[in-house]
């Protein structure tokens, strides 16, 4: 008995020492979110934000300095809730791509957001949307602001080379749906 008992152990700690190399071991780190960097989870809050058409919320991430601001007060952003904003103040962006063009490391950054909108169109479909958000680095601090004319390439980048855009896609989508939510590239010219 005292064999059988010992053979079974030996088996299955070979077993269970043989099955520890099935996983491969990497040092590759797994692609980052957009959640798990800051200035990206900031445009992704603002877009969030801008969607709901909470204007009030919109105004408060930005900076105050009359520079980069949609609204001249908090009151006037009020004024802009959109109408149906209860209907959608709890909804988030859940699946979405986003592409990031950095313009100064870790100072400023513009990311491309495509993502189904949460209201439907004439049709009654809700439709992949893209938004543009510039973030900016201040004193610590990053703060968003809509890019409403969808600037060249050449425009953003001046007289630099900014190279490829990194591209984050929400946790939750799968390999089709990421081709759905790829944003397009902004143009070159």
């Amino acid at each position: 008995m005292k064999k059988i008992l010992a053979f079974i152990s030996i088996t299955v700690v070979v077993g269970m020492l043989a099955s520890c190399g099935n996983d491969k071991a990497t040092t590759e780190p797994k692609p980052k979110t957009c959640e798990q960097i800051e200035p990206c989870k900031t445009a992704l809050q603002y877009a969030t934000y801008v969607e709901q058409g909470a204007e009030d919320k919109v105004y408060e991430m930005e900076d105050h300095t009359g520079e980069h601001e949609s609204y001249d007060s908090l009151e006037k952003a009020k004024r802009y809730i959109a109408e149906d904003y209860k209907q959608y103040k709890n909804h988030e962006i859940e699946k979405y791509g986003v592409l990031e063009y950095t313009l100064t490391k870790n100072k400023s950054y513009f990311y491309k957001f495509k993502y189904n909108s949460f209201r439907k169109n004439e049709n009654g479909i809700k439709e992949p949307t893209t938004l543009i958000v510039h973030i900016y680095e201040k004193s610590g601090d990053y703060y968003p602001i809509e890019v409403f004319n969808y600037p060249s390439l050449r425009d953003i980048q001046g007289g630099k080379e900014l190279g490829s855009p990194k591209i984050y896609y929400s946790s939750n989508l799968t390999s089709k749906e990421k081709g759905k939510f790829k944003p397009k590239a902004i143009e070159g010219e």
